[in-house]
C-alpha cells in the first residue's frame, strides 16, 4: 500500500503564505517594482494577480484533495509547486532588489525542496497500472514537444542574432538584467525536461506519466500568467496587439483539458490516504 508523503503536502501552507505575501504585494503595491523597467514591472504585476488568485488557491486545493487520497491531485499538485519554484526563481534573479527579496528566496527555496522531495517519491512509488489506457499519452507528448520546440525557437531567435552580431539580446532591454533568467531556466532545464517527458510518456514509463501530469498543471498556470502579462502590456500602451493572449489562452486551456482527462484516467488503487494512515498509526 502506497501512502502519499505528509511532509511535502504540509509545506503547501507556508508555501502558500509566502507566495500570497509576494504576489499580493506585487499586485497591490505599484511602487514595489519601481526599480524595474516599465515593461518588466507591468508583466510582473500582472503575473502576481494570477499567482495570488489562481496558483495559490490551486496549490491548497490540490494538496487537500491529495491528503484525502487522490493520486491524480497529488501528481497535479507538483505542477502548482513547480509554477511557484519557477516564478520565484525568476524573481530572485531578475526583479531589482526590493523589500521582498528574502520572501522571493524563501518561496523559491521551499518550493524547490518540496518539489524535489515529493517528485522523487511519486516516481518511485507510483505503480505503472495507476495510469489507464484512456490516458492521452500521444496527444500529451505532442503538446509537450510542441511547447518545447516553440519556446526553444523563440528564445534562440533572441539569442543567436545577438551572439552573431556581438551584441546583447533585445529582451535584456526590457528587463534591464545581465541575462534573461527565463531563457536560462527554459533552455537549461524546463524545455529539455518537457522533451524527455514526452519520450518517456510514449514508452509508458511511470516517470513520464508523473512528470507529464505536473507539466500540464504547470503549463496551464503559466499560460494564464502569460495571458495576464500580454493584457497588462496592452493596457499600459506598451504592446499594440493582444493576439498573443489568445495563443497563450489556448495553450492554458489545452493543457488544462489534458490535465483533467489525465486525472480521470489515473487510478487511486493501491493508494492509502494521509488521513487513513494517520488513523492506522493512532490505532
Amino acid at each position: 500500500m502506497t501512502t502519499i508523503p505528509r511532509t511535502p503536502l504540509a509545506m503547501s501552507v507556508p508555501l502558500a503564505v509566502l507566495a500570497a505575501i509576494a504576489s499580493g504585494a506585487g499586485a497591490l503595491a505599484p511602487d514595489l517594482y519601481a526599480g524595474d523597467r516599465e515593461s518588466f514591472a507591468v508583466q510582473a504585476a500582472a503575473q502576481d494577480w494570477v499567482t495570488l488568485l489562481v496558483a495559490v488557491p490551486a496549490l491548497l486545493a490540490l494538496a487537500l484533495a491529495a491528503r484525502r487520497g487522490s493520486r491524480a491531485a497529488w501528481l497535479a499538485w507538483h505542477g502548482a509547486v513547480l509554477y511557484l519554484a519557477y516564478t520565484y526563481a525568476v524573481a530572485c534573479f531578475m526583479v531589482q532588489f526590493n523589500p521582498l527579496f528574502l520572501v522571493y528566496t524563501s518561496t523559491f527555496g521551499l518550493a524547490f525542496l518540496t518539489l524535489a522531495t515529493s517528485l522523487a517519491t511519486a516516481i518511485r512509488d507510483t505503480p505503472a497500472d495507476a495510469f489507464g489506457p484512456r490516458w492521452s499519452r500521444r496527444t500529451t507528448a505532442g503538446v509537450l514537444w510542441a511547447v518545447a520546440a516553440v519556446f526553444a525557437l523563440l528564445w534562440l531567435s533572441d539569442i543567436a542574432p545577438a551572439l552573431l552580431a556581438g551584441a546583447t539580446p533585445d529582451t535584456l532591454a526590457e528587463s534591464g538584467t545581465p541575462t534573461n533568467g527565463v531563457e536560462v531556466l527554459d533552455l537549461s532545464i524546463m524545455l529539455p525536461t518537457l522533451a524527455l517527458t514526452g519520450a518517456w510518456l510514449l514508452r509508458r514509463r511511470v516517470r513520464g506519466y508523473v512528470l507529464a501530469t505536473a507539466a500540464l498543471t504547470f503549463t496551464a498556470l503559466l499560460g494564464l500568467a502569460l495571458v495576464a502579462m500580454v493584457i497588462g502590456l496592452v493596457s499600459a500602451g506598451l504592446a499594440e496587439s493582444a493576439a498573443p493572449a489568445i495563443v497563450f489562452g489556448l495553450l492554458a486551456a489545452g493543457a488544462g483539458v489534458l490535465a483533467v482527462l489525465g486525472a480521470r484516467a489515473t487510478s487511486d488503487s493501491g493508494l492509502e490516504s494521509v488521513r487513513t494512515s494517520e488513523i492506522a498509526v493512532a490505532a
